[in-house]
């Protein structure tokens, strides 16, 4: 992001860093830049570090060779989450102050898998839970790993993102397969006040259209998460090593952590699945990054 030299700074108690200006090399005058470019590359939109927002000021827009300037930033970092937003029972989100909001879909992991007469699908042909009318054995063991055919043998559902402010009707904000999410684009960009009640949900459609789960309702098909949580043991899929990539950037590398920035949500959904002791309740149906700014 770049800043501008400005005269009026911001109301936060500015930094202030005395610079000596280099030499033009031939004499004469040197022309103090009045803009600097503030800003850190991630290796992935979720693990950016803290990016820094201000302004540069000079006292002086042209010195003389040998003069001094002084030169003062006034720099804000963003803030905790919890420092500006609260999560009210069950999980709606209540800006503390007036706020940018920004929303992006970042992956979606709905989909159907072929079935084996209603009795899973393992990789080898058997459910050793229930082989129904199969004969053989299951070489996972007791492990249904009917969720690993994602990808090869699943067919990809679409979902459908909503979100309401003020217990107002749900609005859509996005609809479409895995295929076209784009995880940096923003689906929602807003502004939101002091007290706005919040609340985000999804569903999806197979032949029909499933329940919706929000963030409105107690349902336990949805998580709010921040920074440095402890990914929760109902999301199956940590345990069974089958982390859909989509979500792996906004984890540590052990999967056990949230790993976002300290201004953000993460929002994940389970939408085909009710009870958290089924195969495949594992939140990875549907994925949202909420920033505030």
């Amino acid at each position: 992001m770049c800043v501008r030299a400005s005269r009026h700074g911001p109301r936060s108690p500015p930094k202030k860093i005395q610079m000596k200006l280099p030499h033009p090399p031939r004499g004469g005058r040197s022309l103090v830049l009045g803009t600097a470019c503030l800003g850190l590359i991630g290796t992935a939109f979720a693990q950016q570090e803290l990016i820094p927002r201000g302004k540069l000021t000079v006292d002086n827009t042209l010195v003389r060779v040998g003069a001094q300037s002084q030169l003062q930033w006034q720099i804000q970092y963003p803030d905790n989450v919890t420092n500006i937003v609260g999560i009210v029972t069950p999980q709606t989100i209540v800006p503390k102050k007036e706020l940018q909001m920004r929303v992006r879909v970042i992956g979606s992991g709905e989909h159907t898998v072929k079935t084996d007469n209603g009795h899973g699908n393992n990789l080898d042909g058997y459910d050793s839970s229930n082989r129904g009318n199969r004969q053989g054995t299951d070489a996972s063991g007791t492990v249904d790993d009917e969720r690993k055919v994602i990808g090869s043998k699943g067919v990809d559902l679409p979902v459908e993102a909503v979100w309401s402010k003020n217990n107002s009707d749900f609005t859509r904000i996005y609809y479409g397969k895995q295929s076209a999410v784009i995880p940096t684009a923003v689906v929602l960009d807003t502004v939101v006040n002091t007290g706005d009640v919040l609340n985000f949900g999804a569903r999806a459609y197979t032949t029909q259209w499933l329940p919706l789960h929000s963030t409105a309702t107690s349902s336990q098909n949805v998580l709010v998460l921040k920074n440095g949580d402890t990914v929760p043991k109902q999301l199956a899929a940590k345990q069974y090593g089958q982390i859909l990539g989509y979500l792996k950037p906004y984890l540590s590398t052990d999967g056990k952590k949230v790993k976002i920035g300290d201004s953000d949500l993460l929002v994940l959904l389970e939408l085909d699945q009710t009870n958290p002791l089924a195969v495949g309740f594992d939140y990875q149906d549907l994925g949202l990054l909420v920033t505030f700014n």
